[in-house]
């Protein structure tokens, strides 16, 4: 059993991917008193937890009330109209020294409740920037700090000790951040999948010839769209900086057609002196992984 500081935990939207993910390592750290929060019980969320409720947190009754009352430490994971929704009742009745954790993809909106709310707990934001099934070993968690004291670095430390490299960033920082890494990659896949659909793609040929780079693409576009169209959207919709980027995208598609249409050699290879430039800002050989992950045979 755990000696940490949070007796009594609560997951609001702990039958989610991102709730459980944080439910299972809890409860692996040795923490009992996990209370779980969700719409609907599944069997497995009900393994994870020490209780459940089923509710929704956007519509307190006063058992729900009562665990936010007396945790000591809510995870938000929830989508963002459901987690603003919330923290709004949420945490005015947190305790004096607690801890509020939200789980966002886009920072900017929440900041704004946690900078107007009246509250006694802390408050501290996380993106874990991968998908949760992977699990938090050798991945990248940003960490979001609100209102922090020792229980957020308590909670920080946790999330290191899983194995997670945990990247300190402001909410605009943030949210910055991932419209490149996040806005610009999932609407570049997105595209080249529309791409595919209009000019009547044909899978039948294409199964057997695809050279690596274009079932690496397609291997991304089945990423995601296997997953919740809920998180991806959200992702496009509600970052402050996404139309920003996909206009840039835009352009960066026109100013590539203009190259190819000009039939000027030294255009295109004056493009690609620029894009090495851009990689060359990165301590990673990226052509080295790429070519180990073109050695993965696709049959499995």
């Amino acid at each position: 059993m755990s000696t940490g500081p949070f007796r009594q935990i609560v997951i609001a939207g702990g039958g989610g991917a991102v709730g459980t993910l944080f439910a299972d390592a809890l409860r692996a750290a040795g923490y009992p008193a996990v209370a779980i929060i969700d719409r609907h019980p599944t069997p497995a969320t009900l393994g994870q937890a020490s209780s459940f409720l089923e509710g929704d947190v956007q519509r307190p009754a006063e058992e729900m009330q009562s665990l936010v009352r007396t945790c000591d430490l809510l995870i938000l994971a929830t989508p963002e109209p459901v987690a603003i929704a919330a923290a709004r009742w949420m945490l005015p009745e947190m305790k004096h020294g607690s801890l509020a954790v939200e789980t966002l993809s886009v920072k900017h909106r929440y900041a704004a409740v946690a900078a107007e709310v009246v509250t006694g707990a802390e408050l501290l934001g996380v993106n874990p920037m991968f998908a949760p099934s992977l699990g938090f070993a050798g991945r990248s968690v940003v960490a979001v700090p609100y209102r922090c004291g020792a229980l957020a670095q308590a909670f920080l430390a946790f999330v290191a000790a899983q194995g997670s490299d945990v990247v300190q960033l402001s909410a605009d920082g943030h949210d910055r951040a991932c419209a490149a890494l996040q806005v610009a990659t999932h609407a570049s896949v997105l595209a080249f999948g529309m791409a595919l659909s209009a000019g009547g793609y044909d899978f039948a040929t294409a199964e057997r010839i695809m050279p690596p780079p274009h079932r690496t693409l397609l291997a991304l576009l089945a990423r995601i769209v296997a997953g919740d169209p809920e998180v991806y959207r959200d992702i496009q919709s509600a970052n402050p900086y996404a139309a920003r980027v996909r206009a840039d995208m835009l352009d960066a598609h026109r100013r590539l057609e203009r190259i190819v249409a000009s039939d000027d050699p030294e255009s295109f290879r004056q493009l690609i002196t620029d894009l090495r430039g851009l990689l060359a800002g990165s301590e990673t050989d990226h052509a080295g992984l790429c070519a180990r992950l073109f050695k993965v045979d696709p049959r499995g």
